[in-house]
């Protein structure tokens, strides 16, 4: 399928969806909003995932793809050999880390030879969620393109992405000057210590919840950002509603906005 034909099929994520899952989370026995970004997190992905009933939401199944050139391929062996410090960390929620070489010379090659490995894995897997790291300098243009059209299949085939890096940030730029759409399908993992990085994120709208002081975008962050997405759905699921409970709606003068501004007098 050609890149065009891939961007046809991105449409933003359900609106209605994700509003009613944040209500959800709003009706939670809890402060409203004390979960902050977990809260977000889940409530985007109930919105790609065009569901909100906690019953049909489940933990997705995922790995972590971390691109590279030619340049990297020493590097790239030890993680298809799990020797590389992504691998322990993405075994810890279930993930794999998967190490693609991008071969292509031509920009135009290198957005279908990523949309083409996404789409295959993807379909052979069964994957639900990506997380995307990097090896190669951020203005490797080829790596940066093939990453920039694997953003895009992702997009289209409804399975969220998890940007990790400045590089990773950079083609989510380009893939979102091609298809705004598919920035509904990008999360933030971690705000890296690569000179630039915050920046990046503002760019592109996304917060991260994490701030590691990693040194680059190689997946490690990203890695450590699936355990959060796992929380955010496991409150999701098991904590009760007032309603379900059988008790009383919180009342306002207790939720957590409220008491924030009485912290802020004190």
């Amino acid at each position: 399928m050609h890149i065009e034909e891939i961007i046809q099929k991105i449409v933003p994520a359900d609106r209605g969806c994700m509003k009613l899952a944040q209500t959800r989370f709003d009706n939670l026995i809890k402060p409203v909003g004390s979960l902050a970004k977990l809260e977000e997190m889940t409530s985007r992905y109930c919105g790609i995932k065009g569901i909100y009933e906690k019953e049909d939401l489940d933990y997705p199944k995922r790995d972590l793809l971390v691109w590279c050139g030619i340049e990297e391929a020493s590097q790239a062996e030890k993680i298809m050999h799990a020797k590389w410090p992504v691998n322990v960390l993405a075994a810890e929620t279930g993930a794999k880390a998967v190490a693609l070489l991008v071969t292509s010379e031509e920009e135009a090659d290198a957005l279908e030879e990523g949309a083409a490995l996404v789409q295959e894995l993807v379909h052979e897997k069964g994957l639900e969620l990506l997380g995307f790291g990097c090896l190669s300098n951020p203005d490797n243009e080829m790596v940066r393109t093939a990453m920039a059209g694997a953003l895009l299949q992702a997009a289209a085939m409804k399975v969220p992405v998890m940007l990790d890096g400045v590089a990773v940030c950079k083609a989510a730029k380009k893939a979102a000057d091609m298809a705004p759409a598919v920035l509904d399908y990008c999360f933030a993992g971690h705000v890296s210590a690569e000179p630039g990085a915050e920046e990046c994120l503002q760019e592109l709208g996304l917060t991260a919840p994490l701030r590691l002081n990693i040194p680059d975008g190689a997946g490690e962050g990203v890695a450590v950002c699936f355990t959060l997405f796992n929380a955010g759905i496991k409150a999701y699921k098991e904590m009760e509603t007032f309603e379900e409970a059988g008790v009383h709606a919180e009342m306002k003068e207790f939720s957590l906005a409220e008491q924030s501004k009485k912290g802020a007098k004190a």
